[in-house]
């Protein structure tokens, strides 16, 4: 368990990391994916690492994980704004990484195996 808390802590910095910095700066293969899809994957792959450190012996849904990961979504809008790279808070975005990690929580519940 404690590789998931610190692989859960890690992929907590490079979000933070990769919000740092200026759109100019941000990986770009071409693909067009919608923003707001991008948003729901990063914080699926977060519930599913909160669950993976803190999760799996809890009964019922892990509602303190998921205020975590809304917590931390929001502040991440916010520290975007802080920065000042051109880049600005969203509260729809705020909203997909919501929408993202109960995805992510409520898939590790049903496929997680105990």
């Amino acid at each position: 368990m404690k590789m998931w808390k610190v692989g859960f802590l890690g992929y907590c910095g490079a979000v933070l990391y990769l919000s740092s910095m200026s759109p100019s700066q941000l990986p770009y293969d071409g693909v067009a994916i919608s923003d707001k899809v991008l948003h729901v994957l990063e914080y699926a792959l977060m519930g599913i690492l909160a669950w993976g450190a803190f999760g799996r012996s809890a009964s019922g849904f892990p509602w303190g994980l998921l205020t975590f990961c809304v917590c931390f979504g929001i502040g991440d809008e916010c520290f975007q704004d802080w920065l000042d790279h051109a880049r600005s808070p969203d509260v729809w975005d705020a909203a997909a990484d919501a929408v993202g990690a109960f995805i992510g929580l409520l898939l590790s519940m049903v496929f997680w195996k105990r």
